[in-house]
């Protein structure tokens, strides 16, 4: 029994030794030395206390060198699940479970545009730019070639190939397609204007409607600076979060305390492990800049230098339409266009697919893009005629590359004015501060000029010439706002002003709920500081619900609450806040969702009900659905009696109260929105069991909302049970007159290295509300930072 007891012992030694030598040679190297080809200095590295690389560096090709070696050594697999969204190559690494998701990225022509960028980017002549990028990429491979790989590559029985170019464009792509909301909105309201009518469609909100809030626009003369289970469903496959919204504002000094500039951001994109932003601070002669970066981007999309500030929201512009075309009666490879028949373009294609041969694919267009019917499922269910999209980002190659690297080393607002202009596509509202006083906004997007007879949500007539765009807006008929006398900008995903031409752009616009208690909240003081800014930051009150609540309870004055009175007290008395320890969002969130359900459902199906509730449509349609009485909408189409919005509030609040029992028991104490939230960030192969106890991050319950200023945001449903999909990316404030000393906070962590002690180290932070330092000086640098990092030419 000794002996069995000895071996045991020995057994269990030897696997924690195994243990421990394993996850040592997988954790990122903080610190020592690593000899990297190519460099011409050596280069030091300090790892703040929160993981984020402090670069110094002799010169530019060096420290993007070193940028890309170390994004790489902590994000690499992130990396790689970018890339083959971008290439349509999820099946090959991942297996034939992802087919489907590549032959709808490569139908769309996010590849083929890929290398129609980098075509275009080796034929134009060297650029600091070009040699940045390029040293950056000779980091990531680097690290490919010689570096201990992460254990995913060894679960999943793969090795990584070198990372190009053309891989940066394809993820450029993926995230210019995150940012198009079209194709998972117009099929549905092409199907409800076609199968319901004009009346059903003005009961939601499918423009912008004047009761929402839009972003002033503010028009220089010129930049004189201040001196001082369908497409939804299968889009929840891809092992990379979806882009889909943010907020941004930028206060001038004349309202803060410390007659600074103050800047605020938080982008919003799904949640994820690791989470989207990678930070680092990149310094060598003549440039110093602390940088949120994509994976396999080189550049920081949102950042700070000491002179300037860049953040970014959606614009959520329109930039995507579809054209049905009729076919050649005679033959089914030609289409009508005007009065001849036009061929299809036919592209041969080929997605490998691991563990089994390659599928062969092919891809059909029309003078207008791809046809979509074969990959987006609600369109092949509305129409046999072939629809195409017509993209505004696949219609030139990005410059995406140019403009961010001009934003980063600006000097001027007029540097980032001219940057921005080279976004053709996505939308970007970008803001912008600086040391000089001065605030901006610039609507960043090419805006195509529309046909009279195309609706920008409906299905055109393809067939027809005249539908085709007409052109281009200049950029200088954008929204935009510079110095304007109100003392801000601010940005929430909501319809910008008209164009300087009167034009009210069509868009995919948010109501703008955010945007007002940002534009409120600013404008009730003049002596702002961080920590009041930061209050805004985290607010989770939204009175749209709160007045939703209050005007379906006005309707069933007389309803049995059966003993449950307390609940018609907590409705009445909300004011909007989804506090932790509130029953309310409880009741609400399902209360709306199940009256929703039995006034849509019976028209538009249970799968395109809950494509309904994936768009942005319900989300800006909610308060004026519920307030129109009037709506046909309420009517169930399937029984012989006309009903009512009362009998669509009284059964689903009956429904609510009755489910909510059960689910959460009798008492209505007990019915805290904390007890039905689940806050998870999930990891690629998370999905799998048990490997989600070992990748996701799993936090405390959060104050979930849908339209707060502290966006955190689940999708409705019957369940009762709402997890956390999308929130703030990260949270950024800054003070000019200590720009040094910046605020932020990430989801997780800064590394997607399982085996690094920053995998997770900011969750419990930023499920708090807390933030740390986004450090710019030296001394507080080293004082933060354990042993350096020494990159040593070789």
């Amino acid at each position: 029994m000794r002996k069995t007891g000895i071996v045991l012992g020995i057994l269990l030694l030897i696997l924690a030794i195994g243990a421990l030598v394993f996850t040592a040679l997988h954790t990122p190297q903080y610190e020592g030395e690593i000899s990297i080809q190519g460099l011409n200095e050596e280069t030091t590295v300090y790892f703040d206390q929160y993981g984020i690389p402090h670069i110094y560096a002799s010169n530019q090709a060096d420290a993007y060198m070193a940028l890309g070696y170390l994004h790489a050594q902590d994000r690499l697999f992130q990396l790689e699940m970018m890339r083959r969204v971008g290439t349509g190559t999820l099946a090959e690494f991942l297996g034939p479970d992802l087919l489907e998701i590549d032959q709808f990225f490569r139908t769309l022509g996010i590849p083929e545009h890929a290398q129609s960028s980098t075509d275009f980017w080796n034929s134009q002549p060297d650029s600091p730019w070009k040699k940045a990028t390029e040293a950056y990429i000779a980091g990531i491979n680097q690290f490919i070639q010689e570096g201990t790989l992460p254990v995913e590559y060894t679960l999943l029985g793969e090795k990584p190939r070198e990372f190009t170019i053309n891989d940066v464009h394809s993820i450029l792509g993926y995230m210019s397609f995150t940012f198009a909301m079209a194709v998972k909105t117009d099929p549905l309201i092409t199907e409800m204007s076609r199968k319901l009518g004009e009346n059903y469609l003005q009961a939601l909100s499918v423009h912008t409607l004047p009761e929402h809030h839009v972003i002033p626009n503010n028009y220089p003369d010129s930049l004189k600076s201040t001196l001082g289970s369908g497409l939804i469903s299968m889009l929840e496959k891809l092992p990379v979060p979806l882009l889909e919204g943010s907020n941004g504002w930028v206060i001038s000094g004349s309202k803060t305390k410390s007659g600074k500039v103050i800047f605020a951001n938080d982008t919003h994109i799904g949640f994820s492990s690791p989470s989207v932003w990678y930070e680092a601070h990149l310094e060598y002669p003549g440039f110093n800049f602390y940088g949120n970066h994509l994976a396999g981007v080189p550049f920081g999309l949102v950042g700070h230098s000491l002179f300037h500030s860049v953040g970014l929201t959606m614009f959520e512009n329109d930039d995507q339409d579809f054209f049905e075309v009729e076919l050649n009666p005679n033959n089914p490879n030609e289409y009508r266009y005007g009065d001849e028949f036009l061929p299809f373009t036919i592209l041969k294609d080929q997605v490998p697919v691991k563990g089994q041969d390659p599928v062969d694919f092919e891809i059909r267009q029309t003078i207008h893009g791809p046809i979509m019917n074969g990959v987006v499922p609600e369109i092949a269910s509305l129409t046999q005629s072939p629809v195409s999209s017509w993209w505004v980002y696949t219609s030139e190659p990005t410059r995406a590359l140019e403009s961010l690297y001009k934003i980063n080393h600006a000097k001027s607002m007029q540097d980032v004015a001219q940057a921005a202009e080279l976004i053709h596509a996505p939308g970007l509202n970008i803001m912008y501060g600086d040391s000089l006083g001065n605030i901006a906004w610039w609507a960043a997007a090419k805006l195509p000029i529309r046909s009279e007879k195309v609706h920008s949500k409906i299905f055109a007539n393809g067939s027809d010439p005249e539908t085709m765009p007409l052109g281009w807006y200049p950029f200088s008929m954008n929204p935009m706002s510079i110095n304007p006398p109100s003392g801000f900008v601010a940005s929430a995903n909501n319809q910008p002003d008209t164009l300087r031409n009167g034009v009210f752009f069509p868009g995919y616009y948010y109501p703008g709920e955010r945007w007002l208690r940002i534009a409120e909240a600013i404008q009730s003081k003049n002596d702002w500081t961080l920590d009041d800014v930061k209050a805004v930051q985290l607010e989770v009150i939204n009175t749209d619900h709160s007045q939703i609540a209050q005007f379906m309870l006005d309707q069933i004055p007389d309803f049995d609450f059966q003993g449950r009175e307390k609940a018609r007290e907590l409705l009445n008395q909300w004011d909007g806040n989804h506090e932790l320890n509130s029953p309310t969002p409880t009741i609400y969130y399902k209360w709306l969702y199940h009256t929703l359900r039995l006034s849509m459902e019976d028209e538009l199906g249970k799968a395109g009900f809950e494509n309904y509730l994936g768009t942005f449509m319900m989300i800006r349609s909610n308060l004026p659905f519920i307030k129109n009485l009037g709506s046909p909408w309420w009517d169930d189409i399937q029984t012989p009696e006309k009903e009512s919005a009362k009998d669509i509030f009284t059964n689903s609040l009956q429904i609510t109260l009755d489910e909510l029992s059960d689910q959460l028991g009798k008492d209505l104490d007990d019915w805290d929105w904390k007890k039905v939230i689940i806050a998870e960030h999930p990891h690629p192969l998370g999905s799998k069991k048990p490997l989600d106890k070992i990748f996701n991050v799993k936090t405390a319950p959060i104050p979930a909302n849908d339209e707060a200023v502290n966006k955190l945001a689940f999708k409705l449903n019957g369940e009762g049970i709402y997890r956390v999909t999308t929130g703030p990316a990260m949270r950024i404030l800054i003070d000019f007159q200590n720009i040094q000393k910046s605020l932020s906070v990430l989801p997780t962590g800064q590394s997607g290295n399982r085996f690094s002690k920053h995998y997770k180290n900011q969750a419990n932070l930023y499920a708090k509300g807390k933030y740390r330092y986004q450090l710019m000086d030296k001394k507080d640098i080293i004082k933060s930072a354990e042993e350096p990092l020494i990159l040593k030419p070789r």
